[in-house]
């Protein structure tokens, strides 16, 4: 009965003994290098929706040096050219048919991000102009009706020299705030006179 709690202990020792061996030899094993960084990747549509425009930027090394990377379509895998960490290819497909993805060859995975085409983001901007120029229009209307409802309405100031975008956010300004000043004015002017 003497011998059985000796084996239980020499069995606990044997167990520890064997952790600190295990653990000292996971401390000296190399570790994992580290996957490289990746870059950027978007999917752009063209104003038309017939074709997109994949884009990215950061494809380096950390040298500096360009990674050998392909664009993965789901169907098809094709070499992408990447010059000083950026690429560009054009496709003729919608933007919401196909989910690309950039495949690096040291490993890993990119997926692509759909971003608006220009003309949706023009829209938005046109938008947002109209309604900040409706604001703008409202509180303009209000203070030169509170000062004389007999002068004349507000108008916005006009910029010179904008590129075709600018120049259409600029007009639904306009049109926003020629909407809410003649609307604060003449309403001012009809409750108080």
């Amino acid at each position: 009965m003497n011998r059985h709690p000796r084996r239980t202990r020499t069995a606990v020792v044997t167990l520890i003994a064997s952790s600190f061996a295990a653990g000292g030899l996971a401390a000296l094993a190399p570790t994992a290098t580290a996957a490289p960084a990746l870059g950027t990747c978007t999917v752009k549509p063209n104003a038309a929706g017939t074709s997109v425009t994949i884009s990215g930027s950061g494809w380096t090394d950390e040298q500096g040096n360009d990674l050998k990377a392909s664009l993965n379509d789901g169907e098809s895998t094709e070499p992408l050219s990447i010059q000083n960490g950026s690429f560009q290819v054009t496709r003729f497909q919608k933007a919401d048919t196909v989910d690309f993805v950039v495949l690096p060859e040291k490993g890993g995975f990119k997926n692509c991000t759909v971003v608006p085409s220009d003309a949706a983001a023009d829209k938005d901007a046109i938008r947002k102009a109209r309604q900040q120029g409706f604001k703008d229009g409202v509180k303009a209307g209000k203070e030169a009706a509170q000062e004389n409802c007999r002068g004349p309405k507000p108008k916005p100031r006009h910029h010179q020299g904008l590129t075709a975008q600018e120049e259409a956010v600029e007009k639904a300004y306009e049109q926003g705030f020629l909407a809410g000043a003649t609307s604060a004015f003449d309403k001012f002017c009809k409750t108080h006179h």
